[in-house]
């Protein structure tokens, strides 16, 4: 799986979290800002293969992104609004695309 491709399906499991947490009616008050850090990451991931002049920014970006949905994520768990269980998909998947992205370098 390429980078492209996993940045989309981590965005995809960001979405299914919130999804997820809205629909559990915990009301855990950064879902919104959860979701932007899947979208933005899983956007990036995409436009490091454009060609883009700006390909450090972005990979940086992505790896940003991906470290603050993680410490959303653990926020969530810490505060009872989700499992370990449930965030240990989410969170494995964080950690491959950072492998991923580190790769190309």
């Amino acid at each position: 799986m390429n980078i492209s491709e996993k940045g989309f399906n981590y965005a995809i499991r960001t979405a299914e979290v919130v999804r997820y947490l809205k629909d559990s009616g915990k009301n855990f008050p950064l879902c919104e800002r959860l979701l932007a850090c899947g979208l933005e990451t899983g956007m990036n991931c995409q436009e490091l293969f454009k060609g883009e002049t700006a390909e450090d920014i972005l990979r940086k970006l992505a790896l940003y992104k991906i470290k603050e949905a993680d410490y959303i994520i653990e926020m969530a768990v810490y505060g009872g609004y989700l499992t370990e269980l449930q965030s240990v998909h989410i969170r494995e998947d964080g950690e491959e695309l950072i492998k991923l992205l580190n790769a190309t370098v």
